[in-house]
């Protein structure tokens, strides 16, 4: 899913910079991301579906950034 895509539509998608910390866990997310949705769908199952899998793994990814976006502020706050 891209992020015109999204629904509700964001209002504003500009650029983001990704901290160099993250840049790992973002792109091994994007791969997962990709390699289930081509996987799911090779294998004929419901776009709903997909779309029900695709929000699962991104609720699980939002936590784990979460947790180390947290980690990342407060070792910039002890600095």
């Amino acid at each position: 899913m891209r992020i015109n895509e999204l629904n509700p539509k964001p209002t504003v998608a500009e650029p983001l910079e990704i901290p160099e910390a993250l840049l790992g866990s973002v792109k091994r997310h994007q791969v997962h991301l990709a390699s289930l949705v081509a996987s799911l769908r090779a294998a004929g199952v419901h776009e709903d579906m997909v779309d029900a899998s695709v929000r699962t793994l991104v609720d699980s990814y939002a936590e784990e950034l979460t947790v180390t976006i947290r980690g990342l502020m407060k070792a910039e706050h002890r600095g």
